[in-house]
């Protein structure tokens, strides 16, 4: 009976995660099953709801970046850019490329973490079930479901998007496109508090699921944050890239 109960009162786990992540995380893993839906459930509800909400003004900001662009241009040349451009800047078509992109970006950032916790921790000398590592993911990525709220709802008090986000305003020029193509500024708008606290609870989990000590778990948790990071240059690379062709 008493182990019915844990295996449903998945709520009070959200209050563990913040004082007792080492025993919410455990528990989750013990008991893996469906365990993953709620969080789930938050993680993409946050997530597409900051992109519809913030859509306007992310499409007024990607114009008018555009425009500024375009204006430094040869005359025949800034109007051929410009009829790509209109054509990928249709409302409809913006908001639901945004929402399927997060939605498969959220998916394969989940299989790539799994791949990397779970192939470390073997590598290291772990005994563990697969299935109870990926259940324990979307508690683990929880902190972004917090990000996405609160940075949402910072946007919308201020009517302006976040010039800088996380650290990138240490590196940034001012011009959005070319920081748009900067590997380090890419890298750095990644890292704030949130990352921070996800990465705490990657640790944990790490000391709790295969029960490693802080020095091995500490190396698992920066073998994977070194190679996180390292997966975010691609994008940044090949958006650099698209930019060139279209407006050069």
């Amino acid at each position: 009976m008493a182990d019915a109960e844990r295996r449903t009162n998945s709520l009070s786990l959200f209050i563990s995660l913040i004082d007792r992540p080492a025993t919410a995380l455990a528990e989750v893993a013990a008991h893996p099953k469906w365990r993953w839906l709620l969080p789930t459930i938050l993680l993409v509800g946050a997530m597409v709801a900051s992109i519809v909400l913030t859509s306007p003004l992310t499409t007024e900001q990607a114009q008018r970046t555009m425009q500024q662009q375009l204006a430094a241009l040869p005359a025949g040349t800034a109007e051929m850019a410009r009829a790509q451009i209109d054509r990928l800047q249709q409302p409809g078509f913006v908001l639901g490329m945004a929402v399927a992109g997060g939605l498969l970006g959220l998916a394969l950032a989940w299989l790539l973490a799994s791949a990397i916790l779970y192939f470390s921790m073997v590598i290291s000398g772990a005994d563990l079930h697969f299935s109870a590592l990926f259940a324990t993911l979307p508690w683990v990525w929880l902190p972004f479901a917090l990000r996405d709220v609160v940075q949402t709802g910072w946007i919308l008090f201020r009517n302006r998007l976040i010039a800088n986000p996380g650290l990138s305003y240490l590196v940034s020029s001012g011009k959005p496109l070319e920081d748009a193509t900067n590997l380090l500024y890419g890298v750095l708008s990644y890292v704030d508090l949130f990352v921070l606290w996800h990465l705490v609870l990657v640790f944990v989990l790490a000391r709790t699921l295969p029960r490693f000590s802080g020095g091995k778990a500490f190396m698992v948790t920066l073998i994977y944050a070194a190679i996180s990071l390292g997966l975010r240059l691609p994008p940044v690379i090949l958006g650099g890239s698209l930019l060139g062709t279209v407006l050069g």
